[in-house]
């Protein structure tokens, strides 16, 4: 207190001021490091902070994207990613890797997937109608009511893939490898197998009339449409 009097026992003005703006910067320190509440308390007044921050999310789904971005998605290289529902048909992926991508109810009618990994991917639903998918590796990918009508899958690694219900008609699976893989309920009306590794898959139920080649395929431990195991 003796530091605010003048020589003549006075206030003196200027000290004054100084020890309040002191006084000010001191409590604006503090709120910069206390938490701020509902109400803050300054030098004596209550501030009320009532703004409140709006969060705009944005719809990133791949079935609310263009096709463009689709294709560019799916070119990532990303693991995980989300394609379900995405517009990829008509499109060339060759080469592209997707692993454990989610790719339900997609659109990849006559897509071009030569040599593709989608080891793991989710294709439940998927329109795969005339997709080339020769050399692609699709081992323990699900395939769950996939439309395969007309595919070409010369090569292909569908090891461990569960394709249940799956229409396989007319596809090509020339010495594709679907060894271990769950084709109960499967269509494989017309498709060709010649030298398809069929070892340890689940055929029950599937539907093979017409199908061609199914003596050149390799059967062995193969649980056959109507419940028994080849030899």
């Amino acid at each position: 207190m003796n530091n605010l009097i003048g020589p003549r026992g006075k206030l003196c003005p200027s000290s004054v001021v100084c020890r309040l703006s002191s006084v000010a910067l001191l409590a604006f320190m503090l709120t910069l490091t206390l938490p701020v509440q509902a109400d803050t308390w300054i030098i004596g007044q209550v501030i009320p902070f009532n703004i409140k921050k709006r969060v705009q999310t944005v719809d990133t789904s791949a079935a609310k994207m263009t096709r463009e971005q689709c294709l560019d998605r799916a070119r990532s290289r990303r693991i995980n990613t989300d394609l379900q529902g995405a517009k990829l048909n008509d499109a060339d992926l060759s080469n592209v890797v997707l692993l454990s991508a989610d790719m339900r109810e997609a659109n990849l009618k006559k897509t071009i997937l030569t040599k593709a990994t989608l080891c793991r991917a989710n294709l439940s639903v998927a329109d795969m109608e005339g997709a080339v998918l020769n050399e692609a590796d699709l081992s323990g990918a699900t395939l769950v009511n996939a439309k395969l009508k007309g595919a070409n899958l010369v090569h292909a690694k569908l090891c461990n893939a569960t394709l249940m219900g799956a229409d396989l008609t007319g596809a090509i699976l020339t010495e594709a490898n679907l060894s271990c893989a769950n084709l109960t309920g499967v269509i494989l009306t017309g498709a060709i197998l010649l030298g398809t590794d069929l070892s340890g898959a689940n055929l029950q139920g599937a539907v093979l009339s017409q199908t061609n080649q199914l003596d050149k395929a390799v059967l062995s431990k193969t649980i056959l449409p109507n419940g028994t195991v080849h030899p």
